[in-house]
């Protein structure tokens, strides 16, 4: 607020008005974000994902043309595999294109700009490596 007033005061001097909209847009004060649009690099995070979310999630990216690499569509499928996978109601979720960002909330990739589908998309595939349980052997790189 002082440096509006110092804004203000210097207008004057210099013989100059502010139209009254400047005034009240700058005192406005921004509104926090939620906790689904929070940035977090190109896209929400998929650090609170439960490996259900991921697996499905792993299944929508590959289904949607999103990333069509056959190890994500392998790694999701041998997600799916797992006990505490086929109980978890976030895999549907994830399957429709739901990316769970914190308890009980989900944010809806479906209506995403393409550039963060891609990013959570391929955020998804390098958590599903971390979460996956040792059965699942990526392929060996050139």
């Amino acid at each position: 607020m002082k440096s509006l007033c110092k804004s203000v005061a210097l207008a004057a001097a210099c013989g100059l008005t502010l139209a009254a909209g400047v005034v009240s847009a700058q005192a406005a004060p921004a509104a926090a974000p939620s906790v689904a649009e929070a940035p977090v690099g190109p896209g929400p995070t998929v650090d609170n994902a439960s490996v259900g979310n991921i697996a499905g999630l792993m299944y929508y990216c590959y289904a949607h043309n999103i990333d069509d690499d056959t190890t994500v569509r392998s790694l999701g499928r041998s997600l799916a595999k797992r006990a505490d996978v086929k109980n978890d109601p976030a895999y549907a979720a994830g399957g429709v294109g739901k990316l769970m960002v914190g308890p009980g909330q989900m944010v809806d990739l479906t209506a995403a700009e393409s550039d963060v589908r891609t990013a959570s998309c391929a955020h998804a595939a390098q958590r599903g490596t971390e979460l996956d349980d040792g059965t699942f052997l990526l392929p060996l790189q050139d």
